[in-house]
């Protein structure tokens, strides 16, 4: 048995006796214009979040969140799904437990181009050249072990990675650490816009399986994986 949280754009699924609490540690990389995944997990779970994004439109979007949720009278600007007020209206997250990572996951700690899309109006932006388009911001990146070490942690109970390509280079490295979330929700970009021309996705699941990691649910290519 599954379940669905989030908007038809921003939402992933879950089994449905899915083991998070109070005390789980969720790590959400790629933040964009849609956090209604992790307010409903907030609301339903009590989890501690950490959202990881570097582009400022996703800045915005979180604390015009905050705002919403202390006065639904505020409202959101930008590219905002016609199901999101729905799914969030009613919810009551626990924004105690959010702590915004204002960085870009890669595979090392450093600077890089984050490339941006031709339409303004879009909010991702990609580390990997010619997924957008030429113009780009430089932004600070680093690892999931970096920034486990700097929250403390030695564990990741659920990553979602929504990183416009860069997920293939992050989860390798992720393994690489040693770093084995139970339950991992990836958007495998680079296959989708047909950017991956030396067959990295390909690789990638197959390093997966062996790990262990089992498909929950495979949703055009944003995948859940449940670790055995």
């Amino acid at each position: 048995m599954t379940q669905r949280l989030g908007t038809t754009y921003g939402g992933w699924v879950l089994p449905k006796e899915v083991l998070l609490n109070e005390n789980s540690i969720v790590y959400s990389g790629g933040v964009g214009e849609d956090i209604s995944f992790d307010i409903k997990l907030s609301a339903k779970y009590n989890c501690h979040i950490f959202l990881i994004d570097p582009t400022q439109k996703a800045w915005v979007h979180y604390n015009e969140a905050l705002a919403y949720f202390s006065d639904k009278s505020k409202k959101f600007t930008g590219n905002i799904q016609t199901d999101y007020y729905a799914q969030i209206e009613k919810e009551r997250p626990n924004f105690h437990k959010f702590r915004y990572h204002k960085v870009g996951l890669w595979n090392e700690k450093t600077d890089l181009k984050f490339f941006r899309q031709t339409n303004d109006n879009y909010v991702s932006q990609s580390l990997i050249e010619n997924m957008f388009g030429d113009r780009f911001d430089m932004v600070p990146v680093d690892t999931l072990r970096n920034i486990m070490t700097l929250n403390g942690h030695t564990h990741i109970d659920l990553l979602k990675v929504d990183i416009e390509g860069a997920e293939i280079n992050v989860i390798n490295k992720m393994l690489d650490d040693g770093i084995y979330p139970k339950y991992l929700l990836v958007e495998f970009d680079l296959f989708l816009k047909k950017k991956d021309v030396n067959q990295t996705t390909q690789r990638l699941m197959q390093r997966l399986q062996k790990e262990k990691y089992v498909v929950l649910k495979n949703e055009n290519w944003n995948i859940t994986f449940v670790k055995n």
